[in-house]
């Protein structure tokens, strides 16, 4: 692979967009170039705007009277809320399955146990960033 036909992926990776295969470097140098274009949503223009204070859902926190440390304190809280969401319902269904599910579709104890501790250190970052908001 070449640097020049993967200019994007080389700017962002340098020297280990070489290492990449061809089926994996080609979506992202796609991903990458569509950047370049004011139309659709793109990977990095997410991240762009995840760090410009979005919300869970996407969209920019309304600011409704807050400065931007606020703002980006309560865009963390919903992220983070959000995603403690999702592990305490994953481990909701994990929890059912283990009850009353087919073994072969049953997690690990290790597994669960990975799933509480995420949740655990996701509801301490809330608390924190509560505190800050």
């Amino acid at each position: 692979m070449s640097t020049t036909r993967y200019p994007y992926l080389f700017a962002t990776l340098g020297e280990a967009a070489n290492t990449l295969p061809d089926e994996l470097a080609q979506p992202l140098e796609t991903t990458l170039a569509a950047q370049q274009s004011a139309e659709g949503v793109t990977l990095l223009g997410s991240l762009q705007r995840i760090r410009q204070v979005e919300g869970a859902d996407g969209q920019p926190l309304r600011r409704r009277g807050r400065n931007t440390g606020q703002c980006m304190a309560l865009a963390r809280i919903n992220r983070a809320n959000a995603g403690l969401t999702v592990l305490l319902e994953l481990l909701h269904a994990s929890e059912r399955v283990r009850e009353d599910g087919d073994e072969a579709q049953q997690i690990g104890n290790d597994v669960r146990e990975g799933l509480l501790l995420a949740c655990r250190g996701l509801s301490e970052y809330v608390d924190e960033q509560v505190q800050v908001a």
